[in-house]
């Protein structure tokens, strides 16, 4: 059973990242799932988010979170490390009890969303302490291996939005408190400011961000720390704001436009082919969440490439023109 962690109830695969490497997902067996999936729409979708967090809640979108930073002049991005699996069992059991759970109940509820996989980490004495339930007498629970958000489970996004939310109030204050914007989308957190601010600042905002990280089990991704200050170009999300409104980049524009001459040219199969995909209904379907992106933020220049993307898939006898 999931919950006495006697089966793992997950199937990882590794999927490759852009940067190089690998990432590990950890996909939900049916059974898992289907719970799983009861306990997102029935206990965490109608949860308050923090009004700096961007992800996962209803009407957030990477748009909204760059349009927060439009005319930046300074702009700091920090990445969290394995942002899910730093969120451990004991943080989500905290969260259902502020949900309003019994002791139990919160803890059956932090064993099924969560995920045991080496290496082997035991529950520290904190943890054991705060688990006045007393599951210890209850044998079947009796495992003491500590549990993390798995990538791949349907409840993780909104649970680590509720469990975060601690970290995104220190944040939001030491934002407030050096007349900055914060904002958090998933592990991407972002500083900016339309005033100048010292390199000594920025040094200082640098070094209690990985404070505040270290504090909730979270490891500052070093290599992925960006600080632009004014006069280097912007990007919050893949956007650009260090004009007076969010824009494309010229890369996502390129990117866009690749494909879409691409169809125009070889034709669907072949494209799909030379790009990689495994089927061309994969690939229409991601050129076309591309180019709706695209739309949102400059509807302009999103209907000319829906236009010719259009006219290529009617072209190849695309039964579906409008993806």
């Amino acid at each position: 059973m999931i919950v006495s962690r006697s089966e793992d109830g997950y199937k990882p695969f590794t999927i490759r990242k852009k940067s190089g490497g690998g990432r590990l997902i950890a996909a939900p067996e049916p059974q898992l799932l289907s719970v799983q999936r009861w306990i997102s729409r029935n206990v965490l979708a109608n949860r308050p988010v923090h009004s700096s967090s961007m992800a996962y809640a209803p009407g957030a979108s990477p748009l909204k979170c760059a349009a927060r930073h439009v005319g930046a002049r300074w702009l700091l991005k920090f990445d969290i490390h394995d942002f899910f699996e730093s969120i451990s069992e004991d943080r989500v059991y905290w969260a259902f009890r502020s949900c309003g759970y019994q002791p139990l109940i919160a803890f059956e509820l932090a064993r099924i969303c969560t995920r045991v996989h080496s290496p082997y980490v035991q529950i520290d004495s904190r943890w054991r302490s705060g688990r006045t339930h007393g599951p210890a007498e209850i044998t079947a629970y009796s495992d003491d291996r500590l549990g993390h958000l798995a990538q791949g489970a349907p409840t993780s996004p909104m649970l680590s939005n509720l469990v975060s939310e601690p970290m995104d109030d220190l944040l939001a204050k030491i934002a407030r408190e050096r007349g900055l914007v914060y904002t958090r989308y998933s592990d991407d957190v972002v500083f900016s400011t339309g005033t100048t601010i010292t390199r000594r600042e920025v040094r200082n905002l640098v070094h209690d961000v990985k404070r505040v990280f270290n504090s909730f089990g979270h490891l500052l991704h070093r290599k992925k720390v960006v600080i632009a200050p004014p006069g280097a170009r912007k990007l919050v999300l893949g956007l650009l704001v260090d004009g007076d409104e969010v824009r494309l980049s010229r890369e996502y524009r390129a990117r866009v436009e690749s494909h879409v001459r691409g169809i125009e040219k070889f034709g669907l199969a072949e494209h799909a082919a030379s790009r990689h995909f495994t089927s061309v209904w994969g690939m229409v379907r991601h050129v076309g969440g591309l180019i709706a992106h695209s739309r949102a933020v400059d509807q302009t220049y999103g209907d000319s490439m829906q236009l010719r993307l259009s006219a290529a898939l009617e072209a190849s006898g695309w039964s579906d023109a409008s993806p």
